[in-house]
């Protein structure tokens, strides 16, 4: 059985030593229509830990509404956060146990333990960790160039400048990613969104 998954977008998500650093595009197209140009593609799902998602928009949004029940729930009954690997692992559950009706969505999962560390999940449940990741129609393009500059030793702040470069080609090479980019880190201190001023003043 084969399913026409719509990845109109572009998104990023890096392993930096010092944090994590989520980018993505602000469109959201169906075909060739623009049908919003600010959508909101990176996910807060607790203090140390956010998601992105690229695919159909309800699925995006229900399954990270799941991820947000169950790290509260997490929370209330341990009185700490669930950690990255933990809500991964969770969530490759749920998309495997609906695989034949599955979410039409590619999801990151990305926080900070004890360390940075990044998920990507499929569609059916499939779960890779990575240092550096991009889904939607974009990604090829964000790839070219994360092979070339990724290196283990990227901080936040050079991810940040790294993550623009990629959704900026991707906003030029690729129809259904633009209108705009979205940038989020995760570090010691938290999960935190940048507003467009801080965006411009590095681009």
């Amino acid at each position: 059985m084969e399913f026409d998954i719509k990845k109109g977008t572009t998104t990023v998500a890096l392993v930096c030593t010092d944090g994590i650093v989520l980018a993505t595009d602000r469109r959201a197209s169906a075909g060739y229509q623009v049908v919003h140009k600010n959508a909101r593609k990176i996910h807060e799902i607790h203090k140390f830990l956010g998601a992105t998602g690229a695919g159909s928009v309800g699925d995006i949004q229900n399954f990270v509404s799941l991820l947000r029940a169950e790290s509260n729930l997490y929370f209330l009954k341990n009185s700490r956060y669930i950690s990255t690997k933990a809500l991964a692992s969770l969530g490759s559950r749920i998309l495997h146990g609906n695989r034949y009706f599955p979410y039409l969505a590619l999801i990151v999962i990305a926080g900070y333990d004890e360390k940075p560390s990044a998920y990507s999940l499929d569609p059916w449940g499939g779960m890779s960790e990575d240092k550096f990741i991009s889904t939607g129609s974009g990604s090829q393009v964000a790839y070219g160039i994360l092979e070339d500059r990724y290196k283990d030793s990227l901080t936040v702040k050079d991810g940040i400048e790294l993550s623009i470069r990629c959704v900026k080609a991707a906003i030029e090479r690729d129809l259904a990613t633009g209108d705009g980019i979205s940038i989020a880190t995760i570090t010691k201190d938290g999960y935190r969104e940048f507003s467009d001023k801080e965006i411009e003043a590095v681009m």
